[in-house]
């Protein structure tokens, strides 16, 4: 678990709109004219956004355009005046920077990097709601003791002195609006958090943190915005949450980037969306190691990643590679086959990655006979046993394999050299040459991993998901990795091998990663059941968390209403690993609904309940046995819906159809479970509890069984 690490404090005169390598200030981009910055305010035109007369004079106005009432919001108009102003900002800093003339500078390469850098700090400005702020914090000024006002947005705004309207969330100064409370207020006295609907401001809640009489159970709490930002119906892909952090996750979003970060949480506390919103403030907080080297992140399939696709995006940051961890495999095999459960733990364990590394080093043999090697009228010998000493110094390094081999021919060649009284009579020595190739061969990852495993060999072998892997760990060894990324975000951590997580980490030489999970969701049969082994299996050098490592706990739940959570969690004590039970801050809600039915009924039964729950929530999905899609997508059709495998871009009829183990990760706010008892029954009965807890929990709103026999005693 974390501590609260001391917040530091940038200057505002240093927060820029766009962080960049090298650093874009105020004061420090060349100009081959004036010598000035495009940043510099001096340069700009003083126009646009106004001063606090201007504000009031729009707060007449506002107060006529938009009635509301200020015995409840006595500072309405005022905090729309302020918005208005800080939209007024934003679009000003559009037109400075579209005056900006790249082609005036000194050289081709300043013109250029001048032309990128106005190019993303126009792309951030223009993106939807850059120039709002959803909260506002207030605390004492540390030279004056005066109260300042730091209102806190998704972009950094600033007005023609360049003094920011608006701080950007991934600010150093941001943090206290999501950590402060009641018992440590961090130097905030108080706390203002806006509501927006259709881009208009409609009310605040107010939080007096250096009040004692005043009610702690606000500060201490989930405030009415965050709870209804929580409950908001879905649309189909997930969303960021800049305005609605809470202090548990934004401990973890700005926890330092120079290590394995693994972050365990149960079903709702925001793993996903804490995971993005760091990846969004690492590159923030280190732009130029990140935009040089790369931030990679890894979903468990297809449909998981349309599903976050935008929240990045959204968040202003579009660099970043988004995929699963077989696309990262290279060199990429045909896959037709999947392993039973057996197979895949074997080909997916830790020590298959030790006996790859034999088979490739065994590979390597020293030649049984003396070399002899005719060099005009002499003939050299080189012996076996010296041969040999050179194949294990040239073994003995840490450059991929088949580049180890250019060693070998080093120590022969000097060795022939000398022989030779310092001429060079390399190009004669083909038997040597042969030799050498014949001890040392030039292997191929795909070839060695054949070889490795049991089974038909060559074009009679089916490759499976598991080989894959393998093989790209060959391809390591052999030849290198071949793309690397400064930082590494994994998703669904739990689910993957050993030998796939070696796969991930190797992305990172550094060992940057952020991983979430849940090991009480895992479900593959190498996955990982206890967070302490994964830093072995990310690479060497990861022996401990306490080392290069920290786990940490997200314990509060957000998504999954109490009633419903509070009968999966009776599913913990079954799944067979060491998981604490999450706590859901939404006590309003039903327990789910049971509807039994019989096995000739049962595909309509399971479309009447669909219809009926998707009647209350647009954004229904149903999870359900594989072995039974194809008949409930027919009885979805025969009642006017459509059964589709993907959550973005749904249609009005759409209905998404999912396994319990392509469902994890996603949400609904209606979901339909089909047959519990056969999910329940799945061996091993751990992973059959942890499938239907799996299940149960992508709910937000309702969930609703259907089967075709007696509510499993568990959940009963």
């Amino acid at each position: 678990m974390y501590t609260l690490a001391p917040l530091a404090r940038k200057p505002a005169a240093i927060i820029s709109p766009i962080p960049r390598d090298p650093p874009v200030t105020r004061t420090t981009l060349p100009d081959t004219e004036n010598k000035s910055s495009i940043f510099t305010t001096a340069s700009w035109p003083r126009t646009g956004c106004g001063d606090e007369t201007e504000m009031l004079r729009r707060v007449r106005r506002c107060s006529v355009a938009c009635p509301v009432s200020t015995e409840s919001f006595p500072e309405l108009e005022l905090e729309r005046a302020r918005l208005s102003r800080a939209r007024a900002c934003r679009d000003s800093m559009i037109e400075r920077l579209e005056s900006v003339d790249p082609s005036s500078s000194a050289d081709a390469i300043t013109s250029e990097y001048i032309e990128m850098t106005v190019w993303e700090a126009l792309d951030s400005l223009r993106s939807p709601g850059a120039g709002d702020f959803f909260g506002r914090i207030d605390e004492p000024s540390p030279t004056t003791g005066e109260p300042e006002e730091w209102y806190i947005g998704r972009r950094h705004v600033e007005d023609e002195r360049g003094d920011p309207v608006v701080v950007d969330w991934r600010a150093p100064i941001s943090a206290p609006f999501y950590r402060a409370t009641a018992i440590d207020p961090l130097g905030v006295t108080f706390r203002r958090r806006f509501t927006m609907s259709d881009g208009e401001m409609t009310a605040y809640l107010d939080e007096h943190l250096d009040d004692p009489d005043a009610d702690g159970s606000v500060a201490a709490g989930i405030p009415d915005p965050v709870l209804a930002e929580i409950g908001a119906e879905r649309s189909g892909a997930m969303r960021e949450i800049v305005a609605t952090i809470q202090g548990e996750q934004d401990v973890v979003i700005r926890a330092d980037i120079d290590q394995a970060l693994i972050v365990q949480g149960g079903p709702g506390t925001g793993k996903t969306a804490v995971a993005l919103h760091r990846a969004a403030y690492l590159l923030f907080e280190h732009r130029a190691r990140l935009a040089r080297d790369g931030v990679l992140v890894v979903g468990p399939n297809r449909a998981f990643l349309d599903y976050i696709s935008n929240v990045l995006p959204s968040l202003g940051e579009k660099a970043v590679r988004q995929c699963t961890a077989l696309d990262l495999c290279i060199p990429g095999v045909e896959i037709t086959a999947a392993d039973d459960a057996e197979t895949a733990r074997w080909k997916g364990s830790a020590e298959r990655l030790a006996e790859i590394e034999e088979r490739a080093l065994g590979a390597i043999q020293p030649p049984d006979d003396d070399v002899v090697v005719p060099i005009g009228a002499r003939k050299f010998t080189f012996e076996a046993a010296l041969i040999a000493e050179w194949i294990e110094m040239a073994k003995d390094g840490v450059v991929p394999l088949n580049q180890r081999r250019e060693r070998l021919r080093v120590l022969a060649q000097q060795e022939l050299r000398r022989r030779c009284n310092g001429d060079d009579r390399w190009s004669e020595a083909g038997p040597l040459k042969s030799a050498i190739n014949k001890c040392w061969p030039t292997q191929k990852p795909v070839t060695l991993v054949d070889k490795f495993l049991p089974g038909p060999r060559g074009r009679r072998r089916s490759w499976t998901p598991a080989d894959q892997f393998l093989i790209d760990e060959a391809n390591t060894l052999l030849n290198g990795t071949p793309f690397t990324y400064a930082h590494v975000v994994v998703d669904e951590a739990q689910d993957h091998s050993a030998v796939a997580l070696r796969v991930i980490g190797r992305r990172s030489p550094a060992g940057s990663l952020t991983l979430v999970g849940d090991v009480a969701q895992s479900t593959t049969p190498a996955g990982q059941e206890r967070w302490t082994d994964v830093f072995a299996h990310l690479g060497s050098g990861r022996s401990g968390a306490g080392v290069d490592g920290t786990i940490a706990d997200l314990t509060i739940g957000y998504r999954v209403p109490e009633p419903i959570l509070e009968v999966a969690n009776r599913l913990l004590p079954l799944t067979g690993v060491d998981a604490t039970a999450s706590r859901s801050v939404r006590v309003e809600g039903d327990a789910p609904v049971w509807h039994e039915t019989s096995e000739h009924d049962l595909p309509l039964r399971v479309a009447q309940t669909v219809r009926e729950v998707k009647h209350r929530h647009r954004l229904t999905g149903l999870v359900a046995p594989a072995e039974l899609h194809d008949a409930i997508a027919a009885a979805l059709g025969d009642t006017g819906l459509v059964a589709v495998d993907h959550v973005h871009e749904l249609g009005h009829d759409d209905v998404p159809v999912f396994t319990p183990e392509a469902v994890k990760g996603l949400e609904f706010d209606g979901v339909v479970v089909v047959e519990p008892h056969a999910i329940l029954d799945v061996e091993p009965s751990t992973r059959g509890a942890r499938l239907l807890y799996v299940a149960m929990t992508r709910a937000v709103q309702e969930l609703a069984f259907v089967g075709t026999g007696a509510r499993p005693d568990v959940i009963a």
